[in-house]
C-alpha cells in the first residue's frame, strides 16, 4: 500500500501515513501525539487547516468539513498526496509536557573555582519529568524584584531513569559573570525559585539508542558544557551499561575540570566508557592532552560516519567541531547540540 508523507505545523511533525488508514490512526502507530476524543463523545477534536494536499474520507462529516472550511479531520482523513496541515498538540513521541514548578532549594555548593552545584527539589506530590539532555529556565529575580528567566542544563538524569529520587535535580552553575553571580546569590539566599522545564531536543532516551543500533556516543564538552554532558551519560549508562561512550571534557587549565573524579569513577566501573580530559596548551601541572577537540579526537577516530556526537558550548566551538570533522563523516545528521536551536547559521 502507498504510503504518503504528514507534516503537522506549527512543530513540524511528520508521520507516514498509508493510503488505507485515517492520519489519526498512522500518528497513534508512530508514537505521534494527535489529539483525538472521539471515545468521549466529543468531534472535532483533530480538525486542522489543511495547507496542501490532496484526501479521501472515511464518512461524508470529513468530505464537508474540508470542502466549507477547509479543514481536516485526522480520524476520517485518509491520504491521496503528501500532506501538510497546521494543527496546535501535536507532538514528537515521547514528548515530555512543560511545567512550572516552585522549586525548594536545599543547598547551593562550591565545587571547584567558581562553579556551583544548585540542587532542586519539586513540590510535595510532583516529579521532575523530562529527558537527559534537555533544560530547564530559572525564574531569578534581580535586585529591584524583577523576575527574569535564565536558561540551564539539567545535570543530572531523572530518578525514574536511575532509580533515584523523581522529585530532586541538580544544576551546575559557573559564576563566571557579574550576571552569574547575582544568579548564584540569588538562589544562595531564596527558599524557593520558579523552573519551567523541560526544554531543548537534545535528549537521549531508549528510542534514540535503539535508532543507533549500537553506534558509539561522543560527549563533547566545554567548560560547563559537562553539566549537560553528565546527564546524558547518566541516562546512557543507566538504559545501556554495555554502550560505548567517550567522553571529551575541554577546559583551558586544570581547574576547570570540577568534577574529574565522577567520569573517572566512570570509566573504572564499566570498561566500555572512555574519558578523555583536554585542555588548550600544555601546562606544568598537566599530564594528559592538549590541543582543540577536534584534533584530539581526529587522532583517536578515523570515520565518525557511523557514531553519534553530542556537543555542549559555544556556537563556535560547536560549528567549529563540525566542519573541522566533516571529512571524517561527521554531519548536523549525527552531531546534536541545542545550539543548532538557539544559534542557526543563516
Amino acid at each position: 500500500m502507498k504510503t504518503h508523507k504528514i507534516t503537522f505545523q506549527p512543530n513540524g511533525v511528520t508521520i507516514l501515513c498509508r493510503e488505507d488508514e485515517a492520519i489519526a490512526e498512522a500518528a497513534l502507530r508512530q508514537g505521534v501525539i494527535v489529539p483525538v476524543s472521539c471515545e468521549n463523545g466529543i468531534c472535532q477534536i483533530c480538525q486542522g487547516d489543511r495547507i496542501s494536499g490532496e484526501l479521501n474520507f472515511r464518512n461524508s462529516l470529513g468530505e464537508s468539513i474540508l470542502e466549507q472550511d477547509n479543514q481536516v479531520l485526522c480520524c476520517v482523513a485518509q491520504p491521496k498526496t503528501d500532506i501538510e496541515i497546521v494543527m496546535n498538540d501535536v507532538y514528537a513521541p515521547n514528548h515530555k509536557p512543560e511545567v512550572t514548578l516552585a522549586c525548594q532549594i536545599p543547598s547551593v555548593s562550591l565545587m571547584a573555582d567558581n562553579m556551583y552545584r544548585v540542587e532542586l527539589l519539586a513540590p510535595a506530590g510532583k516529579a521532575f519529568d523530562y529527558w537527559p539532555g534537555q533544560y530547564l529556565m530559572l525564574d531569578v529575580e534581580d535586585e529591584n524584584g524583577e523576575a527574569k528567566q535564565f536558561p540551564y542544563s539539567i545535570a543530572s538524569a531523572p530518578g525514574d531513569m536511575t532509580g533515584g529520587d523523581r522529585r530532586r535535580l541538580e544544576l551546575h552553575i559557573a559564576a563566571n559573570s557579574p550576571t552569574a553571580e547575582a544568579v548564584v546569590k540569588f538562589l544562595q539566599n531564596a527558599v524557593v525559585v520558579r523552573a519551567t522545564l523541560p526544554g531543548g531536543d537534545c535528549l537521549l532516551n531508549q528510542s534514540f539508542l535503539n535508532g543507533t543500533n549500537g553506534q558509539p556516543l561522543l560527549m563533547v564538552a566545554a567548560g560547563s558544557g559537562f553539566s549537560q554532558m553528565k546527564a546524558l551519560i547518566e541516562g546512557a549508562l543507566a538504559l545501556n551499561p554495555n554502550q560505548e561512550i567517550h567522553l571529551y571534557w575541554s577546559n583551558r587549565a586544570a581547574i576547570g575540570f570540577y568534577l574529574s573524579e565522577l567520569p573517572q569513577q566512570w570509566a573504572h566501573d564499566y570498561p566500555n566508557f572512555h574519558y578523555h580530559p583536554i585542555i588548550e596548551q600544555h601546562a606544568d601541572d598537566w599530564n594528559g592532552r592538549a590541543g582543540w577537540i577536534y584534533q584530539v579526537i581526529h587522532e583517536d577516530f578515523d570515520d565518525l560516519s557511523q557514531v553519534q556526537m553530542f556537543a555542549c558550548g559555544s556556537p563556535n566551538m560547536v560549528y567549529g567541531t563540525l566542519d573541522q570533522l566533516e571529512k571524517l563523516g561527521l554531519s548536523q545528521t549525527n552531531m546534536h547540540s541545542d545550539v543548532f536551536a538557539y544559534a542557526p547559521r543563516s
